[in-house]
């Protein structure tokens, strides 16, 4: 038994922050593409300088009052065998800080594969559980800069992904995951859980949390920081995040994703409202 088409089309929708985020432990069926488009819109009009909460206007000196990113991201994920399957994704993107700094420019590319060592539908009474392993190709933006794309280096990112679909219409998955860049980025560490519903024929909804730490003891603010240090320094975010998802075909959906910070955080921006729009179409 497998996963329906209609299902992995969902499954395979981009996430909010990063393509090397939150990914799914179901893969496509052998000979099978997936297609995506995504477009997420964030703003922020506080941040995190160290541990200390501040509205953007202060920690920019006034020169903004909010801080405004957008992302669209595109990529393909390839059934290649009944236990592998690869994905790639690429993206660009533009960040505002009113008049104290903006940028654009293509984003990290993410090449991935995944191996899925324990099929639920195989063995009796336990999830599936898939292992993925993707290169992160640093794009073309300058990440020392408080309108930062991005982490500005080379890298890598191994992930256990756990999920199980309880019947036709509810399922819950998790992952776990390390990231290693060059450029003196810390090491960081991510968890994401999820649960996802589809209550109409057509119709899903998930809800979830994620969490991310970069490593390190530098601070934005401290005696050794520099601008051209941004990406060097220890940030912690969480974010609750809701999808609504509509089977526009039984090969293709639309989801609307919605997130905002939760919790405290360190060296990151406070989301008021991280909006995306993703379309999948399976082949």
């Amino acid at each position: 038994m497998r996963i329906p088409t209609l299902l992995v089309a969902f499954a395979v929708a981009f996430p909010l922050t990063s393509a090397a985020e939150g990914d799914s432990p179901w893969l496509p069926i052998p000979g099978q593409y997936a297609l995506s488009a995504s477009y997420t819109q964030e703003t922020a009009k506080e941040g995190y300088v160290g541990t200390t909460k501040l509205s953007i206007s202060a920690i920019t000196g006034g020169a903004a009052t909010e801080f405004k990113r957008t992302t669209t991201r595109i990529g393909i994920n390839y059934g290649f065998r009944d236990a592998v399957s690869f994905d790639a994704s690429v993206g660009y993107g533009d960040v505002e800080v009113g008049s104290a700094d903006s940028d654009s420019g293509v984003l990290d590319s993410v090449v991935g594969v995944k191996w899925r060592v324990v099929d639920e539908y195989v063995v009796d009474m336990f999830p599936t559980i898939t292992l993925r392993g993707a290169a992160i190709i640093n794009g073309n933006y300058d990440g020392g800069r408080l309108g930062g794309l991005g982490n500005d280096a080379n890298g890598y990112e191994l992930a256990a992904i756990v999920g199980k679909q309880f019947n036709n219409m509810f399922s819950l998955s998790g992952e776990v995951a390390v990231q290693n860049r060059s450029n003196n980025v810390p090491n960081a560490t991510s968890l994401e859980v999820g649960a996802q519903y589809h209550f109409a024929l057509r119709w899903s909804a998930s809800a979830g949390y994620s969490s991310k730490k970069y490593g390190g003891d530098l601070d934005i603010g401290a005696t050794e920081f520099t601008a051209s240090r941004f990406q060097e320094v220890r940030d912690e975010h969480k974010l609750a995040k809701l999808s609504i998802g509509y089977a526009v075909a039984h090969n293709q959906g639309v989801t609307l994703n919605l997130a905002k910070s939760v919790g405290s955080g360190r060296n990151s921006v406070v989301d008021d409202q991280v909006v995306g729009v993703s379309y999948t179409y399976a082949l």
